[in-house]
């Protein structure tokens, strides 16, 4: 009896110090795009009406957000995230970081910036999806950019990480 206490004693304390454990999953897609991800079920979406490619969701508990949208460059997608960076006035350090989501290869930033005026910080990514079937000499890339407010970080860190690592990404768009 007291080791049953015990252990459920310890699963809810597990549960408690890692609320990801708890949370169940749901599947997101791209509603016209080749990518999904996997995250904490009921965030909502926010419509962009000028650019039907740009897609985001957040949770509106933890005003988490995680956008996507895909685009066609001559650059890699190293190069392509330090542009994006710049462009979003965020200041890098060092190279991004290489992993592999899937069986692709990806790169990432986890820097702190701004939106709105308001501290954020910001897994900021690339996965390369080949050849742009509509412009041969470009390179086809996913972006995804996973946010939260900076004073949530530490709490939502793995959350976002579980959400990068989580990307599919199927059959190539147009």
């Amino acid at each position: 009896m007291i080791k049953c206490l015990f252990l459920l004693g310890l699963i809810a304390f597990l549960f408690m110090i890692n609320p990801t454990i708890a949370q169940e999953l749901e599947v997101y897609r791209h509603p016209r795009l080749n990518i999904q991800f996997e995250a904490p079920a009921n965030w909502k979406k926010k419509p962009y009406h000028s650019d039907k490619l740009i897609y985001e969701i957040f949770n509106p508990e933890t005003d988490t957000h995680v956008m996507l949208w895909y685009t066609t460059t001559e650059q890699d997608g190293p190069r392509y995230l330090e542009k994006m960076a710049d462009m979003k006035g965020f200041v890098l350090e060092g190279k991004p970081v290489q992993i592999q989501i899937k069986g692709r290869d990806a790169w990432f930033y986890d820097v702190p910036g701004f939106i709105n005026k308001e501290p954020i910080r910001m897994l900021l990514a690339v996965i390369p999806d080949g050849k742009s079937k509509t412009y041969p000499r470009e390179n086809a890339l996913h972006i995804i950019q996973i946010w939260c407010p900076e004073e949530n970080y530490e709490q939502q860190m793995q959350t976002m990480k579980n959400i990068l690592s989580s990307m599919k990404i199927k059959d190539k768009p147009g």
